[in-house]
């Protein structure tokens, strides 16, 4: 009993001890934690505490070089002044951190209203730092920051935070300081300076945050296809470059066949080429279905790569060898999309960085950058805004760009203002020198966001300004720069950079990356993409012709004979090609005389007229075979198998011409108006007194026009309608409300669909004998269009149209009107215009859109340009008129024969007068 007694007592006195000791490590820093960096934890958006605090085993989102000052989610300790506004020299009094001002939501534009400071606290005023020139260096405080007490440490969460939320940090609700001298907002709290030792870019605030949503339909436009026993196939997409992410995962949507159900199947999925998940298919499942997977966040680079790998259950290790079943599929549904959550990190005002942050060419979601504009903005001042937007367009891409304008106030986020005249918005500084300038400034009604500043004395020097920006971007540096680069000089007909060449052959490695033609996998399926002119003419070519090489891998296991590579163009097969071709007894013999390399073999490809459009894709699908004594598991994969970079396309034996009117060559490559790329012959027609919503429109045709060339248009006019005479001589795109746009009304009789307020007319379009007249165009639609059912179903309702006919004020150009009844409506149809699953309803002479549904309506009546060969020119009209094409052969070919047998008689005649002994002589 004693002894007992006496171990807890001696347990008890080492437990005293010890725990205190254990207790005071615990709050220790660790050894060598004073040489490691400070560990930046994005927090909330939106959130109204600062959250510091530097747990011992929080993984970090990324760390800061030890040389950046200990300055938690951008906030700064300042020492407290004394009575006449200086720091002092020794330690600060003991003070907790100060809190934050907090965020305003990203779309909403909550001005943040900024601290009363003692003037003697501020720093000098200075603008934005200019290029070349370094902002002066403020003196060192000497003041050691306010002791704080130890922070409670919260322990991570486990495992990866769910779809859409971040992180929650740990944190320490910091008590609020006491509000300066003078000032009357007691519930806001002095924001600090940054330090002036850093030396990195410093920013007050948190990061953006926003969640993405990247669907399979908006990477490309079908469903992904995995056929056969064993199939793999994948896309690639993209991700911004100053984006953290916070939490990733995947919801997949598929079907397969019922073969698949019967036998059943496995689904894996690859991001970078790490699994992330697999799914069992098979009768329990169902034909459709859907999974999710979360994955970590540290899989996502810029460039990613999704793959899908489909295997039959219990055909693992032979089918490599099988031949492809088309009974056995598996579609990734469009369906599928993956969902980002992150968090935008913050640069420096610097012109550098440009077109980031307003605009990232690795982001994979639509651009919407607003627009701020003078009130009643000249015809000069919208030119130059049509400028930026060219730009930002051309940065965009595919993926499309909207721009909505604003004449008073800043938007929230990022936006494009133009300063003429000094009339610079509240809360924006003027800034320095004279001439055309270009700048970048925080914004103040979201401090973690940006504003690009145009700034010119008049409309001549923003368009000056916004000229530079779109051709010379890369040259400008620092927070703010001069710019009054000349243009280059104007561009020749067809040289858009997007369009391959007509008068020479492309290698496909001017389309794509080398990297980008391998086949890495049994299945695998490689793309290019690539624009041509609109008004391609093949004639009797019928096609663009691809020389294809095909370079082959010296892997033993690859059965040559079996394996093949399908050519795909525009998700239809246009060839098949053997990784070993069979030769015939002429290419034997020369392959016997003249040995040479499988890789020097080309193969000719037919790439159908009919099926090329202005935007095109190659997909080149491998199908690789083993032999029969390959372990399918076990093979070593190789990406020396592909598509040589030195293969061509040659479209050089082709002509440019085309019938006109045709809205869908406007509404997929702004066709005519960009057969010059820098638009020096288009004209836009603006009303005198333009609404934001009718500039909108302009700078949303802008930027679709530069993705189809690949040139930011600066040759452009923008002309009002009372002035319409002075570009005459220009192809002219009219833009306007009817309440507002003179021109809808007077050049409305050229429209084929005539609608008022009561009645909805259709033109003639052309009689009977004019349609047999009239040589047949391979673009125009094959029915006249639905245009007036829909406007008299919705008769009354607000609407938009599309129209194009030839200008009244000269012959020889083309107008194309973009008119409405409502705001809203014009900025649909522009919108529309960027839509590729929306264009292909766009046809014929006029396009009619309300609710969201549209149709079109063709004349019929049109008009030929361009020129065409001879030959081709007797075959196009020979085509076009088979019916007297057919009675012109007929009447050749009975005067041949009458002129044959004519004079075959008469030959014949001549032949027998001579062979008589006594010829009759003719007698008078």
């Amino acid at each position: 009993m004693r002894s007992a007694t006496v171990r807890h007592a001696v347990m008890a006195l080492v437990f005293a001890i010890v725990a205190p000791a254990a207790a005071q490590r615990a709050l220790d820093p660790p050894a060598g934690a004073g040489s490691q960096p400070p560990t930046f934890f994005p927090p909330q958006a939106n959130s109204p505490q600062v959250q510091l605090s530097q747990p011992a085993q929080l993984t970090p989102k990324f760390e800061l070089p030890s040389s950046f000052p200990s300055i938690p989610s951008g906030v700064a300790v300042i020492p407290p002044t004394d009575s006449q506004g200086q720091r002092p020299l020794g330690p600060a009094p003991s003070a907790p951190l100060p809190t934050t001002t907090p965020m305003p939501p990203a779309n909403v534009a909550t001005p943040v209203v900024p601290p009363t400071i003692p003037p003697a606290a501020l720093p000098p005023a200075t603008g934005p730092v200019p290029a070349g020139a370094q902002r002066p260096q403020t003196p060192p405080v000497a003041a050691a920051p306010a002791p704080i007490a130890p922070a409670p440490t919260v322990a991570p969460p486990a495992g990866i935070p769910a779809a859409g939320m971040a992180p929650a940090a740990p944190s320490v609700t910091a008590t609020p300081v006491p509000p300066a001298a003078g000032s009357g907002r007691p519930d806001i709290l002095p924001i600090p300076t940054p330090l002036p030792t850093a030396g990195y870019p410093m920013f007050t605030g948190t990061g953006e945050g926003r969640s993405q949503l990247i669907r399979l339909r908006d990477i490309r436009s079908g469903a992904l296809h995995l056929e056969g026993a064993a199939a793999e196939s994948g896309v690639t997409f993209t991700t911004r470059q100053d984006d953290a992410f916070v939490a990733a995962r995947i919801s997949l949507v598929f079907s397969y066949s019922n073969a698949v159900a019967r036998d059943d199947g496995e689904l894996a999925v690859f991001l970078n080429n790490e699994p992330i998940g697999t799914v069992a298919l098979g009768k329990a499942r169902g034909p459709k279905a859907r999974a999710e997977f979360t994955f970590t966040p540290a899989l996502l680079s810029t460039d990613n790569r999704l793959q899908f790998r489909f295997t039959l259950k219990g055909q693992g290790a032979t089918a490599c060898k099988l031949e492809r079943d088309k009974s056995i599929w598996v579609n990734i549904e469009p369906a599928t999309f993956i969902f980002l959550s992150t968090t935008r990190l913050p640069l420096a005002d610097d012109l550098s960085f440009l077109p980031r942050p307003f605009a990232d060419p690795k982001d994979p979601l639509p651009l919407s950058l607003p627009f701020v504009l003078p009130a009643n903005p000249e015809p000069g001042v919208i030119q130059a805004a049509g400028m930026v937007a060219g730009y930002f367009g051309l940065i965009a891409g595919a993926k499309g760009a909207t721009f909505p304008v604003q004449y008073t106030g800043l938007p929230a986020g990022n936006a494009v203002v133009l300063v003429a005249g000094g009339n610079y918005p509240a809360g924006i500084a003027a800034i320095p020198g004279q001439g055309p300038r270009v700048a970048v400034v925080a914004n103040p009604s979201q401090v973690d966001s940006k504003l690009l500043l145009i700034v010119g004395e008049n409309a001549e020097e923003l368009q000056a300004a916004a000229g530079t920006l779109a051709t010379a971007g890369a040259r400008l540096t620092g927070g703010w720069s001069a710019a009054s680069e000349p243009l280059p000089p104007p561009r020749q007909a067809y040289d858009a950079p997007k369009w391959i060449p007509s008068n020479r052959p492309v290698r496909l490695g001017e389309l794509a990356d080398g990297g980008a033609l391998s086949g890495r996998r049994l299945i695998d399926s490689p793309q290019i993409s690539f624009r041509t002119a609109p008004d391609l003419f093949f004639g009797a070519l019928s096609g663009g012709t691809m020389y294809l090489h095909i370079r082959r891998a010296d892997d033993s296991w690859i059965d040559a004979g079996n394996s093949r590579v399908f050519v795909d163009l525009n998700r239809k097969v246009v060839g098949e090609i053997p990784l070993e071709p069979k030769l015939k007894v002429l290419s034997r013999l020369k392959e016997w005389l003249f040995p040479g390399k499988a890789d020097d073999r080309v193969s000719q490809v037919l790439l159908p007229g009919f099926q090329l459009a202005s935007q095109n894709h190659l997909d080149f699908m491998f199908e690789l075979r083993a032999k029969a004594d390959a372990d399918c598991e076990m093979l070593d994969w190789s990406d020396r198998t592909g598509i040589d970079p030195n293969s061509t396309i040659d479209l050089s034996r082709v002509a440019h011409f085309a019938a006109f009117p045709n809205l869908a060559l406007f509404a997929n490559a702004g066709f005519p108006f960009t057969r010059y790329a820098d638009l020096s012959s288009t004209a836009f027609v603006m009303p005198e007194t333009s609404a934001s919503e009718e500039v909108q429109a302009m700078l949303n045709l802008l930027g679709m026009m530069a993705d189809s060339t690949g040139v930011a248009p600066t040759r452009f006019k923008v002309a009002d309608a009372a002035r319409v005479d002075e570009v005459a001589d220009r192809d002219l795109i009219v833009i306007g409300l009817q309440s507002s746009q003179p021109l809808l009304k007077e050049w409305g009789a050229n429209n084929s669909v005539q609608i008022t307020s009561a009645s909805v007319t259709a033109g003639p379009g052309l009689t009977f004998l004019q349609r047999q007249l009239q040589p047949v165009d391979p673009r125009a639609p094959y029915y006249r269009g639905a245009a007036p059912e829909l406007a008299k179903a919705n008769l009354g309702k607000p609407y938009a149209y599309l129209t194009s006919f030839w200008s009244p004020l000269n012959a020889d150009r083309l107008v194309v009107m973009v008119g409405s009844t409502q705001p809203a409506n014009l900025v649909e149809m522009s919108n529309q215009l960027g839509d590729p699953e929306q264009v292909a309803n766009v046809q014929g002479d006029f396009y009619y859109l309300t609710g969201g549904k549209g149709e079109f309506y063709t004349s019929g009546i049109r008009k030929f340009v361009g020129g065409l060969p001879i030959w081709w020119r007797i075959q196009w009209l020979a085509g076009s008129f088979e019916l007297a094409a057919f009675i012109c052969v007929i009447c050749v070919i009975l005067i041949f024969a009458v002129t044959i047998e004519r004079f075959s008689a008469h030959r014949a005649n001549r032949i027998l007068v001579r062979g008589l002994p006594n010829p009759p002589t003719e007698t008078v």
